[in-house]
């Protein structure tokens, strides 16, 4: 009979799983044996915040669920950021953590904490794998993780029981649901559709979840409905698409352009949006009175916003459903030029020319134009994040990796490795200011260990500087925002890559073209002014 941890190993295999992430300890190395003999890649990484990281993007490059595995005692408490990654940014997450055989837990204390309590309030679902059924237990756990909003799962695993033998289980068929409302539940949106001269859709993460992105394009184009997408959903549709009016989140200054826009909209439709996205401003952020329509996964709970309509399904049914319903003429839309200005306020609001040294808009401006159209891109938290996020154009859906539900520093260099890993004929451009990639430094020595050829662009002005304007705009005095990081460029050398600092535009693209045919890392400081940031926050 086979072993726990092959069963293990085996189940997420058949998930479409191929790499697991973390640090191992003497109380998971069955497990990791097993991974090996399933044909499942195990990365060593610096530490458990970085696997987690780098667990959690392989699940949004995939959508297959990402795996971290840790030990006991530290292992397991150096996860929780990234599981509270995972939680706050939809990710299907497995968490495989050791622990001493069952057996001695009444009396051995060495590391030895409640490792289930722990992570509990940070996933849907946490269990210790018992010695029998643990094929259903595993099962069960991804079935949790990926329904029907994801996140994370735990399972905790006894020495005892990875090594002892027990049967396969039971096998389930695949589920695949597909739900068509009926017409008639459909009839008052369509009515308004057919009535609406300025209609406008928000977008988000649900659609991407739901796989909705076909439905959502033939939605939006066969009624020509003008869409922003959150964060998440930036590339959900191409931004270069003529009905695309940019992103949604973080930013005041571009809220205040959009909500102008929703204003004059006489309905508004919220699809797949999830408000763990979105700043405190968007709570009630239109009249009662609007016609507004929401279309999601669930019912909507949250009640940041109010909608006239709510559906709650599956996505591609509804919206193919209302693309199938649209009449043969839709006259007195939004005109071509109304558009058009729309995008160039927005590009107005956030385009600068420092008056000295190089800005983070034109930093973002020249990667977006020499980086080819599939570059999977990463971004950390910060000033720069919010920027990029309205500058850097995505193509594809999840191709702007960030984390954006819990805004945690240190994300962009673990999933950029992640996404170089699954991905290694792809470009991969990872963004982040000093501070976030201080936090997770040692994680660059995956890069030459894995030789991943991927580019690192530190937006440097040695402050938090995203703090610092907060401290700034409350008449506060700057205190504990100067970062004092390193030689960047020394250490990307040291770590079998290459380094270049870069004071001005001509110069980034240049150093940019040099890191695409490179068959090292590279690194590139550029050295900007953060005082452009009080424009475009």
């Amino acid at each position: 009979m086979p072993r726990t941890a092959g069963i293990i190993a085996q189940a997420l295999y058949e998930e479409g799983v191929r790499y697991a992430f973390g640090i191992p300890g003497g109380e998971v190395l069955e497990l990791l044996d097993a991974f090996r003999t399933a044909g499942i890649k195990f990365v060593l990484t610096k530490h458990e915040m970085g696997a987690g990281m780098m667990a959690e993007a392989s699940y949004q490059l995939t959508g297959r669920p990402g795996v971290l595995v840790a030990t006991l005692g530290p292992g397991i408490t150096n996860t929780t950021t990234a599981v509270a990654q995972a939680l706050l940014d939809r990710s299907a997450l497995l968490v495989i953590t050791g622990e001493v055989a069952s057996s001695l837990k009444p009396i051995y204390t060495h590391q030895l904490i409640d490792q289930e309590a722990l992570l509990r309030p940070l996933v849907k679902w946490s269990t210790t794998i018992a010695a029998q059924n643990a094929f259903d237990q595993v099962r069960k756990g991804i079935a949790i993780a990926k329904d029907p909003m994801p996140g994370p799962v735990h399972f905790n695993l006894p020495t005892d029981v990875a090594g002892s033998e027990q049967d396969e289980g039971r096998r389930f068929a695949p589920v695949a649901l597909r739900s068509l409302p009926r017409r008639e539940d459909l009839a008052p949106v369509e009515n308004w559709l057919r009535k609406a001269r300025k209609p406008l859709a928000f977008v988000g993460v649900g659609v991407q979840l739901d796989g909705a992105e076909r439905d959502f394009r033939r939605f939006i184009e066969a009624w020509r409905i003008p869409f922003i997408a959150t964060y998440k959903a930036k590339g959900v549709v191409a931004e270069d698409h003529p009905l695309c009016l940019g992103a949604t989140g973080l930013s005041p200054v571009v809220d205040k352009i959009h909500m102008a826009h929703v204003r004059e909209a006489d309905l508004v439709f919220t699809i797949g949006f999830d408000p763990v996205e979105l700043r405190s401003d968007w709570i009630a952020p239109w009249d009662e009175k609007k016609q507004t329509v929401n279309l999601d996964l669930r019912p909507n709970t949250h009640h940041v916003y109010r909608s006239s309509f709510e559906y709650a399904g599956s996505l591609s049914g509804v919206l193919h459903a209302l693309a199938v319903a649209v009449p043969k003429r839709t006259s007195g839309r939004w005109l071509e030029a109304d558009l058009d200005r729309y995008r160039r306020t927005l590009q107005h609001a956030l385009a600068s020319t420092p008056s000295k040294g190089i800005g983070p808009y034109q930093v973002a401006a020249a990667l977006r134009e020499v980086f080819p159209r599939d570059t999977i891109a990463t971004v950390d938290t910060g000033s720069h994040r919010i920027l990029i996020n309205h500058v850097w154009q995505s193509f594809e859906p999840r191709r702007l990796l960030q984390s954006n539900g819990l805004g945690s520093m240190g994300y962009a260099l673990p999933a950029a490795i992640a996404a170089k890993l699954i991905f290694p004929k792809r470009p991969v451009l990872a963004m982040m200011g000093e501070a976030g990639l201080d936090m997770v430094i040692g994680e660059m020595a995956l890069l030459a260990h894995h030789k991943l050829a991927l580019t690192l662009v530190v937006f440097r002005d040695d402050t938090l500087s995203l703090i610092k304007l907060k401290q700034q705009r409350m008449k506060l005095a700057e205190t504990g925002v100067t970062t004092g990081s390193p030689d960047y460029v020394m250490l990307a050398e040291a770590y079998g890559g290459n380094g270049f600092v870069v004071n001005d535009v001509v110069e980034l693209k240049k150093v940019a073209r040099v890191a695409l045919n490179s068959k090292r890392f590279t690194l590139i400081e550029a050295r900007i002014n953060p005082a452009e940031y009080s424009h475009q926050m």
